[in-house]
């Protein structure tokens, strides 16, 4: 195998796989932050269930909002793509399953976004 077809290997496993996954991520992290719609919801839910915890310090909360919140994306996200990958019978993710997850992020996210936008216009 030549360096010329070592290099494409490597595009091509780059641009199929790993950069929409690290898109995934990067959106679930943006609906993490506090222009989500559910940040306050769910702040307030790990407050109460923290009360009288080790936990219960206000930035060790707001950062387990935004981890939760992370964590919760990614998780309802990749279920169009679960169930695509289970009707194909595929073993494997596929740049077509990622491409699901990445589309379902881009959904749940988007309220976020446009929160983050009309905020940057004031």
């Amino acid at each position: 195998m030549t360096r010329v077809d070592q290099s494409r290997g490597y595009l091509r496993t780059l641009l199929g796989r790993d950069l929409p996954l690290a898109a995934t991520v990067a959106l679930a992290i943006v609906n993490g932050s506090d222009f989500s719609p559910a940040s306050d919801t769910v702040n307030s839910y790990l407050s109460i269930f923290a009360r009288g915890s080790p936990l219960y310090d206000g930035d060790l909360i707001y950062y387990l909002t935004w981890v939760v919140i992370t964590l919760m994306t990614l998780l309802i996200a990749g279920i169009p793509a679960a169930l695509y990958e289970r009707v194909r019978g595929l073993q494997q993710s596929t740049p077509g399953s990622l491409a699901i997850w990445l589309l379902a992020t881009v959904l749940l996210t988007l309220p976020a976004i446009l929160r983050a936008l009309a905020l940057s216009e004031d």
